[in-house]
């Protein structure tokens, strides 16, 4: 989801967004994040995954779950700035994605394939 977080002041209280820092508006009020969805609880206004597991994606939640486990990416994104938690998820993202089509390389099979791929064109040139 790209956009602006907020960088806004605000008010008291403890936020797993961090200090300062505004949650972005679900795609829809009612409409649970893909990840509230997928382990079957409540998505409310804090939510952490909410920002960057929209409803319409539930595959890229179902993936990292898989792969990583959904205490893990809480902690991790808990554990991270907010400006770099987009980043982290679509990395996150994209390493299950390769782990579910290869669970022994992962994206390291993907990367040796493309240098195989590249040494070949190279020599052909």
């Amino acid at each position: 989801p790209g956009g602006g977080g907020g960088d806004g002041g605000g008010g008291g209280g403890i936020s797993i967004l961090g200090p300062g820092l505004q949650h972005r508006k679900h795609a829809t009020s009612h409409s649970p994040c893909a990840a509230c969805k997928f382990l079957r609880r409540k998505c409310t206004a804090e939510c952490v995954f909410a920002p960057y597991f929209p409803p319409d994606q539930p595959h890229k939640f179902a993936n990292v779950h898989k792969i990583f486990g959904a205490s893990n990416i809480t902690k991790l994104l808990n554990e991270l700035p907010q400006h770099q938690r987009e980043d982290a998820v679509n990395s996150l993202a994209y390493e299950a994605d390769a782990r579910v089509k290869d669970p022994v390389y992962g994206c390291v099979g993907a990367i040796s394939l493309l240098q195989r791929q590249v040494a070949q064109l190279q020599n052909e040139l």
